[in-house]
C-alpha cells in the first residue's frame, strides 16, 4: 500500500476542524484533527522559520518537513499499531491521549504518531524533536521530564493496556516528556528508538492545565 504524505500548511491549518478533515481526505476521529491544529498552531504561521510536518493519513502520523521517501514498511506497520492502541487505551481509561494521560482537564485530543528517522532524539534533546518537526512555537517553550511511560490509572493490566506495553518494548532509550507554554495548552511526547529499524519513533499529543 502506498503511504500519503501531505504537506501541512498555513492554508490547510487554519481552516475549521471538519473543513480541514476535508482538505486532508481522512477518516478519522475530529480529536486528532484537534491535535494536529494545536501542536501546528496559528501563531506560528509568521515565523520564518516555520516549516510544519508533512501528515501521513493511513498512520494518523506526523514527519519532518523534508520527509521526501516514506518510512520502511515495519515502521508504517509499527506506528499503525502504535496510534491505534494508544488511542483505545486512552478510551478505555476515560481520557483522549494516552501520553498526556491523567494530568489533562480535557479528552478533546487525540495522539498522533511521530516519525524521525535517524538523528540524536534521547533525553536532553528535545528541542531538536521540536525543530526537527518545525514546531517552532514549541521549541522555546519550558521542557518538563515525565518519568513514568503510564499515568497511575493506566497501570491496570487489561488487553488494551497490555497491547500498549508490548509495543513500548519495542523502543529503546525511550522518553517521555511535556512542553508547556504559557497559555493552558502543553504537548506531550513519547519517543524511542525502533529496535528493529533503529530510526526514532513515537507519540505526540496536547493536553489542557487550567
Amino acid at each position: 500500500m502506498t503511504t500519503i504524505m501531505i504537506k501541512l500548511n498555513s492554508y490547510i491549518l487554519e481552516q475549521d476542524t471538519d473543513t480541514l478533515m476535508e482538505q486532508l481526505n481522512i477518516q478519522t476521529q475530529k480529536a486528532t484533527t484537534r491535535t494536529l491544529q494545536a501542536l501546528c498552531s496559528s501563531a506560528q504561521l509568521e515565523s520564518i522559520h516555520y516549516n510544519p510536518p508533512i501528515f501521513l493519513p493511513q498512520l494518523q502520523s506526523i514527519a519532518p518537513s523534508n520527509t521526501d521517501v516514506a518510512p520502511p514498511p515495519e515502521v508504517t506497520d509499527y506506528l499503525e499499531k502504535l496510534v491505534q492502541a494508544a488511542q483505545k487505551t486512552a478510551e478505555s481509561h476515560y481520557c483522549g491521549s494516552f501520553v498526556a494521560g491523567q494530568i489533562s482537564e480535557s479528552d478533546e485530543f487525540a495522539d498522533v504518531g511521530v516519525w524521525l528517522g535517524e538523528g540524536n532524539y534521547q533525553r536532553n534533546h528535545e528541542k531538536e524533536i521540536m525543530h526537527k518537526l518545525g514546531l517552532v512555537a514549541w521549541a522555546d517553550a519550558d521542557i518538563y521530564q515525565m518519568e513514568g511511560l503510564y499515568d497511575e490509572k493506566l497501570k491496570a493490566e487489561g488487553s488494551e493496556t497490555s497491547a500498549m506495553g508490548k509495543l513500548l518494548e519495542s523502543l529503546e532509550d525511550c522518553h517521555r516528556f511535556l512542553v508547556r507554554r504559557q497559555d493552558s495548552y502543553f504537548a506531550c511526547f513519547l519517543m524511542g528508538r525502533l529496535k528493529a529499524q533503529g530510526g526514532w519513533c513515537g507519540l505526540a499529543s496536547i493536553g489542557v492545565e487550567t
